[in-house]
């Protein structure tokens, strides 16, 4: 019985089977399809969201690398350069493709491919939007003949591909490095020029360096967190002095800051830069091997003492007759004129003349400078100010330029390991004479002379002759060149003062720069330090802006110290805790940066390292450690300005949604 119930319960399972096995075939074979084209579609709706997050993600990439450049679409050139730097981010960010620089912003583009970057100015805004072609995952074919259909993706553009610049709310200090040097009177488009070139109007490189300052200073000057200072050169940096010339005009003063070698540090510069040294009497006795040694005192003492005195009393004498006195309206050559003026007084005694060297006259109120007064002093430095006037202008060393702080005499790791702790001691400041640039009334001739061009003291027709002549001091004279001499250019240094932007602005607008004399751009950066050190700002940039010419031998002093990393030791000096503690500095950075600005057409268009290199030299592989972005190029005003605004602005920008409203 049991037997047969499981019999019959079997073949009932199996006759059940039976009969629905079609049943089951039938809807199987309906369901697979859909299912397959469920997961088919779900897998290709998964690869196109992943498509489009990585372009997303790709054209937000693009779009700080575009912000970076900032050529903000200026011209078809500007468009072509986005859309191809874009375009090599794209590519290697969804296929790892590292792009060739000679191909073009089309060759780049992928078939079937889209791109667009557009440019808002008034919002400072880079949009890009892209869409590729792909192609299925998984092919859906509703029949046998039906080609895959490709899927187009593209960034969402509302959220993905935007970036915006914007200012840092932080507060920064700016010194502008400017040089003022004879080379700036060049056009631009000059590349060849190096000289004094006064007759270029607007064209000059000096003139949209100013006008480009100005609106830099103009369009940031009431950002309290923003302060400008300007340290101008050539060979030196011009500084304002208290004092008043003889004639009632200003005076001005020479700074740079080395520490010297022995025995050139322990020499009175200021003492020196108004004698003469008459250093053409002294080459001729070594010519004629009456004296070997430049730097030895014996040369001079006591066989040559009343000699050379003499020589410095009489300059005294010829600077009063030609320049003082004409400059007050006295006659001209009249020694009565200058005595009734009380500029000289008459040496009668004919006995102390012959005894002392000196000149019938005496001329200058500053009595303490007198020579006759200051013995000791010039028996025990004058060989030492020889040598240095030797150095400068001799001719026999290439490695110097026309400043006592040169290659013989700098002691360059000295110098760079005392850059904050001995600023005070290493900081060399002399008044300069208010005169043409002679020997005769100044050794240190060479230096710091663009306040002379800028005052009609020296021009083209001076630099032409060798020698000034007595109308050349009688159209000094007339015009009163002396006696309304004016401290301009010289170095504005931040201050406390909360108009402090509107101060220098008012100060730039108010003179018409005339540049001249030679280049010492390492010289300029130095004397910057103590500049920058008085700073209160959280970053510190200093911006040099020059043609890039030094001088022949400043070329060798600078070099020298690029390779021994002064501009690390500058910015990384800034930051330094220990430097705050011990008052080097009055405020620890948080960021310290040097930019190099060239007006040259030369650095335009660079690309490679080598380029770069063969440009701006150490200041691209040593001052920058390779790397271009703190090297730029302006050819006019605009460009100046856009390229100090780049600095001033973020560099890499913020990413936005579209048509987000500023926070």
């Amino acid at each position: 019985m049991d037997n047969n119930s499981q019999l019959i319960k079997k073949n009932h399972e199996d006759s059940f089977l039976k009969c629905t096995s079609g049943a089951i075939a039938i809807s199987m074979a309906i369901m697979l399809p859909v299912i397959f084209t469920c997961m088919a579609f779900s897998i290709n709706q998964a690869y196109t969201m992943r498509n489009r997050a990585m372009i997303s993600e790709a054209t937000n990439e693009a779009s700080l690398a575009v912000i970076a450049i900032d050529n903000k679409n200026i011209n078809d050139e500007a468009k072509k350069q986005n859309r191809k730097l874009a375009l090599n981010y794209i590519n290697y960010f969804l296929s790892k493709e590292i792009g060739d620089d000679s191909k073009t912003d089309a060759n780049l583009l992928r078939p079937g491919s889209e791109i667009n970057v557009d440019y808002d100015e008034d919002r400072h805004e880079y949009y890009i939007a892209y869409n590729q072609r792909f192609n299925e995952f998984t092919e859906i074919k509703h029949n046998e003949y039906e080609k895959p259909k490709p899927v187009v993706v593209g960034n969402k553009t509302e959220s993905y591909g935007n970036t915006r610049k914007y200012l840092i709310y932080d507060s920064f200090d700016f010194v502008f490095i400017s040089d003022f040097s004879a080379s700036s009177t060049c056009q631009y488009s000059d590349v060849n020029c190096n000289d004094y070139s006064p007759n270029n109007n607007a064209q000059r490189r000096l003139d949209y360096m100013k006008d480009a300052i100005e609106d830099i200073i103009e369009k940031y000057k009431d950002y309290s967190q923003y302060q400008f200072a300007l340290v101008p050169y050539d060979i030196g940096v011009p500084v304002e002095s208290q004092t008043k010339n003889a004639a009632g005009g200003e005076n001005y003063k020479c700074s740079v800051m080395y520490k010297m070698k022995e025995p050139y540090n322990s020499v009175n510069y200021n003492f020196w830069a108004n004698k003469n040294v008459a250093f053409t009497y002294w080459s001729k006795l070594k010519k004629d091997n009456v004296i070997t040694d430049y730097s030895n005192t014996d040369n001079y003492f006591p066989n040559h003492r009343k000699l050379l005195t003499y020589f410095m009393d009489s300059s005294y004498y010829n600077y009063y007759a030609h320049i003082i006195g004409p400059a007050l309206g006295l006659e001209y050559g009249s020694n009565k004129a200058l005595v009734d003026e009380g500029l000289c007084t008459e040496r009668t005694r004919n006995q102390d003349r012959a005894e002392y060297g000196l000149h019938q006259y005496a001329c200058g109120k500053d009595i303490n400078d007198q020579p006759e007064h200051n013995r000791g002093l010039i028996h025990s430095e004058y060989a030492k100010v020889v040598q240095l006037f030797d150095y400068m202008f001799s001719g026999d060393y290439d490695d110097v330029h026309y400043s006592f702080a040169n290659s013989k005499t700098v002691d360059i790791e000295g110098t760079i390991n005392t850059l904050f702790s001995d600023m005070e001691r290493n900081t060399i400041t002399f008044e300069r004479p208010i005169s043409p640039v002679i020997a005769e009334f100044s050794p240190f001739m060479g230096m710091c002379q663009s306040p002379l061009y800028s005052n009609n003291l020296m021009n083209e027709k001076m630099i032409g002759v060798k020698k000034v002549t007595d109308d050349i001091y009688r159209e000094i004279g007339d015009a009163k060149y002396v006696a309304k001499f004016q401290s301009t250019p010289h170095l504005i240094p931040f201050s406390n003062d909360k108009d402090h932007n509107n101060n220098i602005l008012t100060s730039l607008k108010k003179i018409n720069w005339k540049p001249g004399g030679g280049t010492d751009t390492m010289t300029a950066l130095l004397r910057t330090v103590p500049v920058i050190a008085e700073s209160n700002g959280n970053n510190k940039i200093m911006i040099i802006i020059s043609d890039g010419k030094d001088d022949k031998g400043a070329d060798v002093l600078r070099d020298n110290f690029l390779d021994k990393g002064v501009c690390q030791a500058i910015t990384a000096g800034l930051r330094d805790k220990q430097n705050f503690d011990r008052g080097y500095i009055k405020s620890l950075a948080k960021s310290a940066i040097i930019y190099y600005i060239k007006l040259n057409p030369n650095a335009s268009n660079l690309t490679t390292d080598a380029e770069y290199e063969a440009e701006f030299g150490k200041w691209f592989t040593k001052c920058m450690n390779g790397n271009p972005i703190f090297l730029m190029e302006a050819k006019d005003k605009k460009s100046l300005t856009d390229v100090i605004n780049k600095v001033i602005e973020i560099e890499t920008g913020k990413f936005i949604k579209k048509n987000q409203t500023e926070s």
